[in-house]
């Protein structure tokens, strides 16, 4: 993260506290019970938030979470292990052409995650995941197109 995203992070807390306090009311809910959804606003919301959000969507039997959760955890484990290498290897030094491995390489592990899920599903959700899928690349696509990518520089008195 960041030190925007901190300065974020804290002054949004620091706002919702005493926004409790001075209406009465209790803090927020610390962390999220065993069972329920999953915590919002994380980086990619990692494995858990991903398998609450395809049991949803796909209706997941018991054996097929365990399953799509295995493939999330894999996933989760070689998107870090890429995001640790260039950081070391790019210390400093963001080209585009680095940039675009980087997302290549991103794409190429969730495309494979996405292959082993696939194989777990029935033929409806299938469709529907492969529907969601669509729909989610577009979307990280037109972020990106908009200017997601590359950061921008931090704004003057930050």
């Amino acid at each position: 993260m960041n030190r925007n995203h901190w300065k974020m992070a804290l002054g949004t807390a620091l706002l919702s506290l005493c926004a409790c306090a001075a209406f009465g009311q209790a803090p927020p809910p610390g962390p999220p019970e065993p069972g329920g959804p999953p915590p919002r606003g994380e980086r990619g919301g990692g494995p858990e938030r991903e398998l609450h959000m395809l049991t949803q969507l796909l209706t997941l039997t018991p054996d097929q979470q365990t399953g799509v959760k295995a493939v999330l955890e894999q996933q989760n484990e070689q998107l870090k292990a890429l995001r640790n290498k260039t950081q070391s290897e790019a210390a400093g030094s963001d080209s585009q052409e680095a940039m675009q491995t980087r997302r290549s390489q991103v794409e190429a592990i969730r495309n494979e995650s996405n292959t082993k899920i696939t194989a777990l599903l029935d033929e409806n959700q299938k469709k529907t995941f492969a529907d969601w899928t669509a729909k989610r690349k577009a979307e990280m696509e037109r972020r990106r197109q908009q200017g997601g990518e590359p950061a921008a520089a931090p704004p003057p008195n930050s």
